[in-house]
């Protein structure tokens, strides 16, 4: 970073102000906040309420919100606009730490720095998500650093790397637990690829790694317990985690018994899944570079830094595996380390495609141009976030306005009540969901709220008909607020007299 600033002080001026705009714009365009978001600006105020304990008890990993809350107390702001910032200030970090890694890759070369400048800030899906509140870019950016530290450090052994290595994997388990997998195997592949000349090398080495299995087996034990004991407790069939996560693998068998046939062939389909989310999340023209440059060793020449950004990439591959495996889903914004790791790489491709452009023929001109054509279309498609949800937020601010501070609502949608200022619990609390909506109506709980605001789409049947009964036991709407594609906010007051 000191000799990126030293060098380029004028990018790294740029690259910020970049960020910044980017990270406005995309704002601007989708203005309103993500379910996740909800929950980790409602943890900050636990903490800025003095209520540690009970941030804990929400959330097993709450320090992002513990950095929103900090950021709400230095700047004397609201927890949301703190966790705005405080993205836009993750995401200019990300975005120094990649190209970082690129100019460390290629000897500072200034086209391939420019290149990879051009590419991080224009990834789509970087700008995807940069007016979501998630932790993610806080993990990406210690991610990418403890890859920078580690790359340096096999270019120069020099303890101060290591050093930075070691607490930005450690930073980046504060946001992710998978950053606690990089931060326990590093020890190892070090001494592995780098420490062929330290005495006793291989008692050393199998001391370590007992440590480094002990330790990764009791904070493994320990996350996953504390995650998913609520869930083995709501289900009578379950006894134990491993139940529980039995039960995930035997769902996707449809039926067929566990065998190790059964089983390889189940790792396969979970794998596969892992990989189309991952040529999703890279937008395909990334990936083909990013292998292109791998097979051509356009990058990572020296067999060191290519050994270890292999363990890096293979690391995250069987983590996004084994998650799939016991919880039988996989979040496609799972897979943006793996992306990032192999976007390392997509620089050095474009590099040689702009070095051969000028001597090559008129076909292949054109070749190239329409690739880089494409691959600008669709970075700048990426910017194009803004979304259908600017009517919740009319209805939650509506009915934060109009209707009794001490009245109960009821939504099937939590940004409603997030918007209506319910307070912390309701924003935390699991009630609030679409299958909740039809067994409440089902079983006329519905009445134990003052009001119920439901989002219907008039065009899908279940939806509509949970529409359609709500406005037979209450009558119409108090209120109606009219989104794009026939997605609309209705709000019911269940104090009339109900029908029968």
């Amino acid at each position: 970073m000191y000799q990126l600033y030293r060098d380029r002080p004028h990018l790294v001026l740029c690259i910020i102000l970049a960020n910044i705009c980017l990270s406005a714009w995309c704002l601007y365009l989708d203005p309103i906040i993500n379910f996740d978001g909800v929950t980790y600006t409602s943890i900050a105020k636990l903490f800025l309420e003095a209520k540690a304990y009970a941030a804990f008890e929400h959330y097993s990993w709450p320090f992002y919100s513990l950095f929103i809350a900090v950021v709400a107390k230095i700047l004397f702001i609201d927890v949301e606009t703190a966790a705005y910032v405080l993205n836009t200030l993750f995401a200019i970090s990300l975005t120094l730490a990649f190209v970082c890694i690129v100019a460390e890759l290629s000897n500072n070369n200034r086209r391939m720095v420019m290149i990879a400048m051009v590419v991080i800030l224009l990834f789509p899906s970087i700008s995807k998500y940069r007016s979501f509140i998630i932790r993610d870019f806080g993990y990406l950016s210690c991610y990418l650093w403890s890859l920078y530290f580690i790359f340096r450090f096999c270019a120069q052994t020099n303890k101060n790397y290591l050093i930075g290595w070691i607490v930005f994997a450690a930073l980046s388990s504060l946001f992710r637990f998978e950053g606690i997998v990089f931060m326990l195997i590093a020890p190892y592949f070090l001494f592995l690829f780098g420490a062929t000349s330290i005495p006793h090398r291989k008692k050393v080495l199998a001391a370590l790694s007992l440590v480094i299995a002990s330790s990764s087996a009791a904070i493994i034990f320990w996350y996953v317990n504390d995650k998913y004991t609520d869930s083995v407790e709501a289900n009578q069939h379950i006894n134990s985690l491993w139940d529980f996560f039995a039960s995930n693998i035997q769902t996707r068998l449809n039926g067929e018994p566990l065998s190790p046939l059964t089983f390889a062939g189940l790792l396969l389909d979970n794998s596969s899944d892992v990989v189309y989310e991952l040529i999703r999340r890279m937008a395909i023209f990334y990936f083909l570079f990013a292998i292109y440059a791998y097979i051509h060793r356009l990058a990572l020449q020296q067999d060191l830094p290519r050994k270890i950004w292999l363990i890096y990439l293979l690391t995250n591959i069987a983590m996004l595996v084994a998650f799939s495996l016991s919880n039988n889903f996989l979040v496609s914004r799972y897979t943006m380390a793996t992306a990032l790791t192999l976007l390392i790489l997509a620089p050095f491709a474009l590099d040689r495609l702009i070095s051969v452009y000028g001597s090559s023929g008129l076909k292949t001109k054109l070749s190239i141009g329409l690739v880089l054509a494409l691959l600008v279309a669709v970075s700048l498609e990426g910017l194009n976030v803004k979304t259908n949800k600017g009517f919740i937020k009319q209805g939650g601010l509506w009915m934060k306005q109009n209707l009794p501070a001490e009245a109960t609502i009821y939504s099937n949608n939590k940004l409603a009540i997030y918007y209506s200022d319910r307070g912390v619990e309701a924003n935390l609390d699991m009630l609030y969901s679409q299958d909740m909506l039809k067994q409440f109506i089902k079983t006329r709980e519905v009445r134990r709220f003052d009001y119920v605001a439901i989002v219907a789409n008039t065009h899908k049947p279940s939806e509509d008909l949970a529409r359609q009964t709500l406005s037979f036991y209450f009558g119409i709407p108090l209120k109606i607020f009219f989104g794009e594609n026939d997605d609309n906010l209705f709000i019911f007051s269940t104090t009339f007299q109900e029908r029968d």
